[in-house]
């Protein structure tokens, strides 16, 4: 998946907390959910913040041990071989099912723009989702191009990364207040899912508006 948007939209609180649902095992924005061992990687902000985050989140879960885990490196450009290697070291003894790399730009550190350099790293990606047998979500941002018509061109740089993915799901706020996803098709979907309007209330993301929702698989 690639989940990208605005700053500010609240991307990585909504990855977070997908990262406890799937963790858990409960239902997330209406999505039967099976539990899985879940690796929050944060290369955007400081692990001291990232902690006193998922900690105020967790009161409102209650988390089963050893499936859900959480590592802050900062910057590690994971497109260079040596930084891959030693990220995959590092998070072998977890062997997670799911993998949420927040954000792109803390993770690769080449033009966003070149096709060729962004095909190394999602190699990479391809080598960890082949040897955890994982599922990977990539935050990133949107572009400032306010004219782009599709939310599957609003991702920023090269679109071999949301041609990569099996779900492109766009971020963005509504005058009401709400968030908003925008889910696009890609050549890997296999089944289309409508927008949704979403709130953000005491750590929980709720299904809001009137947008309905189609029960995932």
């Amino acid at each position: 998946m690639l989940l990208y948007g605005a700053p500010g939209v609240k991307k990585s609180w909504l990855v977070q907390g997908m990262a406890y649902t799937l963790a858990t095992g409960d239902e997330w924005l209406g999505f039967r959910v099976e539990q899985a061992r879940t690796l929050l990687v944060n290369f955007e902000i400081s692990a001291v913040s990232y902690h006193w985050r998922l900690r105020d989140m967790s009161g409102a879960y209650t988390l089963p041990p050893q499936m859900l885990f959480e590592s802050s490196p900062n910057t590690l450009y994971l497109e260079i071989r040596e930084n891959f290697n030693r990220f995959m070291e590092d998070i072998r003894p977890i062997a997670p099912e799911v993998v949420i790399l927040d954000c792109l730009q803390g993770c690769y550190g080449s033009d966003e723009n070149s096709t060729q350099e962004m095909s190394v790293f999602l190699g990479h990606m391809a080598e960890l989702k082949a040897e955890f047998h994982c599922s990977l979500v990539i935050v990133h941002h949107s572009n400032k191009n306010l004219f782009v018509g599709s939310s599957m061109d609003r991702s920023r740089g090269t679109t071999k990364l949301p041609g990569w993915v099996d779900t492109v799901v766009y971020m963005v706020k509504q005058p009401s207040g709400t968030v908003q996803l925008q889910f696009s098709k890609t050549r890997q979907s296999r089944r289309e899912l409508r927008n949704m309007n979403i709130n953000f209330h005491d750590y929980i993301w709720e299904v809001g508006g009137n947008n309905a929702v189609r029960t995932g698989e």
